[in-house]
């Protein structure tokens, strides 16, 4: 070898080649299948949570976009080699197993195994050729390579400082966000907000308080469009007036945020609390969202407005569950205890109520009352017990109370005893006096007798409501 220096040299030079070319082979494979990994996830959640809504609307002459053939592909494949996992979606048909997998982050490596794997490769070269042609409508910029990742084999590169930048820029566009804010120009947020998720599409609290200005901020001095002059949108596919259009921008937000940070509970939160309970009334929407916040690490009030939701969605049974289970995890914590206690014996009355007035309208039961007086005695022991610390019964239970009353009234055709009862349960009880009141306008209606002003302005909205209601 002393002889042959030269020739040293270049079996060494030619033997590190082939080692750096396989290391850097190797650093692509894992790069690649890591972009093709955290999309694979985003999908499978999405299509677990958005379901209908996972084909995005393109221009005309715009090109197709492939993300739903692709992962169609990638869940045929999967299918077979994946363990069972069992579960159906809203129509009782069964999820495809890696949709359900990716509920589940401690599952996580058997998709990050699959998706490197040799079972995908025609898939994953798919991917990589959909997202340079950039024909992904699903990515967000953080799946773009040239965003984040450099030339092959660079742990620092220039594009990986970019990256740095662009988080940089994003928190001063959220500056110029704020100031607008101040300023009073909500027209000229929305852009902005839009800019600013873009350069940093984790920035969470940028979705979080973006919604916020729209679903609050800005309708914050906006009456409610009335029902004609509501115009149907394609988009949202009903009838929304300039109000209401703002807090379906807020959801459009809100869900753009979960499609790029799919495991983070805040979103989920936000968009089932505050803008479906708390903005819309749409309480089976508020329970979907809420139910896929408490899949991942979260705060303990996260929960409670899940079961409250459950409640106000009539799904006492499961409202009662979820606080009974509650209850288990906080056993040291007397004011939680109080307070699950609470709930708990509320969603029991409510479920005796529900089954009493059932018999009651069930002809084949009717001849035979016993069962249905028992349960609303019970529901009235329950509503009786729950006082506060003065000794007067809570504003909720005695709305009940009064409530029951009402109704067996109206069962014996006592129409202006009824009456009288539900006006004075209208304004004790805050919590039954929307139900009070269209009681009340159901008793003089079915009775013959004339409704007051206000009572015909709701009669009329409700008739408008149902008019147009699928236009």
């Amino acid at each position: 070898m002393r002889k042959h220096p030269n020739l040293a040299l270049a079996v060494l030079f030619a033997v590190a080649m082939a080692v750096g070319g396989f290391q850097g082979h190797r650093l692509r494979h894992v790069r690649e299948s890591e972009l093709f990994y955290r999309w694979v996830l985003a999908e499978a959640m999405q299509a677990r949570v958005f379901m209908a809504e996972m084909d995005t609307p393109t221009e005309p002459n715009a090109p197709k976009m492939m993300d739903r053939e692709l992962f169609n592909e990638i869940l045929d494949v999967a299918e077979p080699v994946l363990p069972d996992q069992g579960g159906v979606d809203e129509q009782g048909k069964p999820f495809k197993k890696l949709v359900l997998l990716a509920r589940d982050e401690n599952q996580d490596r058997i998709i990050w195994d699959l998706a490197r794997s040799d079972r995908l490769v025609a898939q994953r070269e798919k991917f990589l050729h959909y997202l340079r042609e950039k024909r992904l409508s699903s990515v967000a910029s953080e799946f773009d390579p040239n965003a984040v990742y450099s030339g092959e084999g660079a742990n620092v590169s220039i594009s990986n400082i970019f990256l740095g930048f662009r988080k940089l820029a994003a928190n001063f566009v959220w500056l110029q966000v704020d100031k607008y804010w101040h300023q009073g120009m909500m027209h000229r947020m929305l852009p902005l907000m839009k800019t600013c998720v873009a350069l940093d599409p984790n920035f969470v609290d940028a979705y979080l308080v973006g919604a916020w200005h729209l679903a609050y901020n800005a309708t914050a001095k906006m009456s409610d469009t009335p029902e004609p002059l509501k115009k149907y949108s394609p988009q949202y596919g009903v009838r929304i007036g300039e109000k209401e259009l703002y807090y379906y921008l807020a959801i459009d937000f809100l869900k753009d945020g979960i499609r790029k940070n799919p495991r983070n509970y805040k979103l989920y939160f936000d968009l089932g609390f505050a803008i479906y309970k708390d903005k819309m009334k749409d309480y089976p929407n508020a329970v979907r969202y809420l139910s896929e916040a408490i899949r991942y690490r979260h705060d303990r009030w996260v929960p409670r407005q899940l079961y409250i939701c459950l409640e106000l969605n009539h799904q006492f049974e499961e409202a009662k569950a979820g606080w009974e289970d509650y209850l288990k995890n906080n056993p040291d914590n007397p004011t939680e205890i109080e307070k699950a206690n609470r709930f708990i014996a509320r969603n029991q009355g409510q479920i005796y109520e529900r089954d009493a007035e059932k018999l009651v309208a069930d002809a084949k039961n009717a001849s035979d009352p016993v069962e249905a007086v028992r349960l609303r005695a019970e529901a009235m022991k329950i509503w009786e017990s729950m006082k506060m610390g003065d000794g007067e019964i809570e504003a909720f239970a005695l709305g009940r109370i009064m409530r029951t009353k009402a109704v067996k009234l109206i069962e014996e055709q006592r129409y202006l005893e009824a009456i009288a009862v539900l006006q004075n349960a209208w304004t004790k009880s805050n919590a039954f006096a929307e139900e009070a009141l269209r009681m009340i306008i159901d008793t003089k209606i079915k009775a013959g007798l004339p409704l007051s002003v206000s009572e015909k302005k709701a009669v009329m909205r409700q008739e408008e409501a149902a008019k147009y209601k699928g236009n």
